[in-house]
């Protein structure tokens, strides 16, 4: 079992990493694929206040049975992709075209979140959606239902 669980966090480990770098030279995905981050009760010295170690909605939206796996980085660097944030990093949209997972961002910076979906020609390649813009995280203070984020 020891051997198994550790097959899958390499596997895992190696798809947030290659993830990452398709992401920068793969075209933007065929469907349209949308993100939405819910800040909730979170507050701050900046709209839309994101903290580290808060917990926050996220959706993405696109057509109906596509699945997509999330990873977040800092800025542009790849090599800062990380999986483990989203519960769950890997979602299916649901007959009305949206996916659930909850984010809770572990570093401060300027966050993007990248959803990557199997490519239809080649399953070992993806299509990358990365967003324009990024998130600004700053430090969380987790207060429950709410979040405090300090600069």
């Amino acid at each position: 079992m020891l051997r198994s669980s550790r097959a899958a966090v390499t596997t895992v480990a190696t798809l947030s990493a290659l993830a990452a770098a398709i992401a920068f030279t793969a075209p933007q995905a065929a469907a349209d694929v949308s993100v939405r981050v819910n800040a909730g009760q979170s507050f701050g010295s900046s709209q839309g206040a994101i903290g580290t170690g808060c917990a926050y909605p996220i959706t993405v939206y696109s057509e109906p049975g596509k699945e997509f796996f999330l990873v977040d980085m800092i800025g542009d660097d790849q090599r800062s992709a990380n999986y483990e944030t989203f519960r769950p990093y890997r979602v299916v949209t649901d007959a009305s075209g949206a996916a659930h997972s909850t984010w809770t961002p572990n570093r401060r910076g300027p966050l993007k979140i990248v959803v990557l979906e199997a490519s239809a020609d080649d399953k070992d390649a993806f299509d990358a959606w990365v967003p324009r813009n990024t998130t600004n995280v700053g430090t969380g203070i987790n207060l429950g239902p709410a979040c405090a984020v300090l600069p």
